[in-house]
């Protein structure tokens, strides 16, 4: 039984569809999730396959590209705007049937104001969209697993932790401070390098690199730490953070090369500055 179903436009976004199918059977296997190209039995009939799998389906995964909306027939009408089309049909069915959708914006897609859409369809914007981001697929995807299984309660099924197994990493050598330096002017124009002893042992001091966000509300900074996090673990290199009501100072350090500042720090500071720059509560100065 198809517990997961996945709506998409060929023309709008194939590619990254295919790519969530397989990621999304990897993990629940490959009867927990519906595509129709991937799903549907050679001469089946497609308007039953389609509706018997969202009939079962407890969570509809909607892939919005650019095109999403923008999609039109030979005569310049938009796809959407049609009663026969076969994406407005399976979202008409899954939101009248309240089941829990999910949007993911895919390439850059922003989700279209409600008054672009169908009035039966207008009640997705008020679901909350999760970006699905090339460069960043695993850590998204994490984001979306979470959704899916807190809203789907799937049994049986590993936990999120369990997806991507970690070899034990090799302990990288301290950046030089010629590096260091480049780095900083090139791609880390608003990290500092900061020295203090070690809580531990104050004879001892840490190397780190350092940086505070701002955003709009703290609910906004509480919602960032959680939309970066899974990458945090996919990298298996994680922060020394705070937050200070609309702020969240991160401090990056290798501890395991006695607390100096390695590439594993400069990758995820660049990961951060550049979830920050999507990010839509970011509230930064000037």
């Amino acid at each position: 039984m198809s517990e997961i179903f996945i709506s998409y436009r060929r023309t709008d976004s194939s590619p990254v569809s295919g790519r969530l199918y397989a990621a999304l059977q990897h993990a629940y296997g490959d009867r927990a999730v519906f595509m129709d190209t991937s799903s549907i039995a050679p001469g089946a009939s497609w308007p039953r396959s389609l509706e018997n799998a969202l009939a079962r389906a407890k969570v509809v995964l909607v892939v919005m590209g650019p095109q999403w909306i923008r999609a039109a027939n030979e005569w310049g009408e938009r796809l959407i705007d049609q009663e026969g089309d076969w994406v407005r049909r399976e979202l008409e069915g899954a939101l009248a049937a309240d089941k829990q959708v999910i949007p993911l914006l895919v390439s850059g897609a922003r989700m279209p104001p409600p008054e672009r859409l169908p009035e039966s369809l207008r009640s997705l914007c008020e679901r909350q969209a999760v970006p699905l981001r090339d460069e960043f697929f695993e850590h998204d995807l994490k984001l979306v697993v979470t959704q899916v299984e807190a809203r789907a309660k799937l049994a049986g099924l590993p936990s999120v932790d369990n997806w991507y197994p970690q070899p034990p990493p090799d302990v990288p050598d301290p950046l030089s401070e010629e590096k260091l330096a480049v780095a900083l002017k090139a791609v880390l124009r608003h990290w500092q390098v900061v020295e203090s002893p070690l809580p531990q042992d104050e004879s001892a001091t840490r190397i780190e690199l350092y940086r505070e966000y701002r955003f709009r509300t703290f609910r906004d900074a509480i919602a960032f730490m959680s939309e970066v996090a899974p990458g945090c673990d996919i990298a298996n290199h994680h922060p020394r953070w705070e937050n200070v009501w609309r702020h969240v100072r991160v401090s990056l350090t290798t501890w395991d090369i006695g607390h100096r500042i390695s590439d594993r720090d400069v990758q995820l500071a660049k990961y951060f500055d550049s979830a920050y720059g999507e990010f839509p509560g970011a509230d930064p100065p000037g």
